[in-house]
């Protein structure tokens, strides 16, 4: 359970679903009032572990959540099972998170935002696909993946998506598939019927990213949400590659404004 949390900024590290996560408050933060909360998902190779986790200990990454946290905003996380790509063990961590936030005072869960990069994207739909399902009145998404069919054959990450579902990389793209479809967020978003309960979306991703090229990731993720009805915010920002945190104050400056209406 989320440890007992008291007034201003804190960072506590609790277990919910097996998984190590983490609650960050801002300076405003009251343990008797109601701080909207931001669930951050890592991108592959990060990490959360106790006392620590890379994103609030890296300073060139903790920029962007503490722009957001600058609304008065509460950010958490959870390791989410490491390198997940989206898997069912990720899922099932995000859920336990959740339910440990929801039982927590202090905490604003009707005020909830979601932000994920590269596979952590993967992670943010699933949820909003899952046990997250009409909780989140924010997305946004940093060059990050959405379709796991495209990341397979174009084969830049395949191995690591493979072995994530528990693939040896020998194993036929076709076998793999089969089996990691379920978990694929693209072939899901574009079955939502219009009018499905969707959180107002930011898509932030470089028209030069080579690993996750926006043609097979953002661009069909806005279509399909847009399709179902959603509020959708698409960027692609001509010239950037893979890391649109490079961009620097450009989107701290975007993620604080989007992040405002928490």
């Amino acid at each position: 359970m989320v440890p007992k949390l008291k007034d201003g900024e804190q960072r506590v590290y609790f277990k919910a679903g097996g998984e190590w996560c983490y609650v960050w408050t801002p300076k405003g933060f009251r343990a008797n009032g109601k701080s909207p909360v931001l669930m951050h998902h890592h991108g592959a190779g990060g990490f959360v572990k106790e006392g620590s986790a890379d994103w609030p200990d890296t300073e060139s990454k903790a920029t962007f959540l503490k722009a957001i946290m600058e609304n008065g905003i509460a950010v958490a996380g959870s390791h989410a099972c490491g390198d997940h790509w989206g898997n069912p063990c990720a899922v099932a961590a995000n859920a336990a998170l959740l339910k440990e936030l929801d039982a927590t005072p202090g905490l604003d869960m009707s005020r909830l935002g979601l932000m994920g990069g590269g596979l952590g994207g993967t992670l943010v739909w699933n949820s909003v696909l899952g046990p997250l399902a009409g909780r989140a009145k924010l997305a946004a998404v940093l060059q990050a993946v959405a379709n796991l069919d495209a990341t397979i054959k174009e084969k830049k990450f395949r191995d690591v998506t493979l072995k994530a579902y528990g693939f040896a990389p020998e194993t036929p793209d076709e076998e793999a598939y089969r089996v990691i479809k379920p978990s694929d967020p693209m072939p899901r978003l574009k079955a939502m019927k219009r009018g499905t309960r969707l959180p107002r979306v930011a898509i932030f991703h470089g028209s030069k990213d080579h690993n996750i090229p926006a043609e097979t990731n953002a661009i069909p993720l806005a279509e399909a949400l847009r399709k179902a009805g959603g509020e959708v915010e698409l960027n692609v920002f001509p010239g950037v590659e893979h890391n649109v945190y490079a961009m620097g104050k450009e989107m701290e400056d975007r993620l604080r404004a989007f992040f405002s209406a928490l």
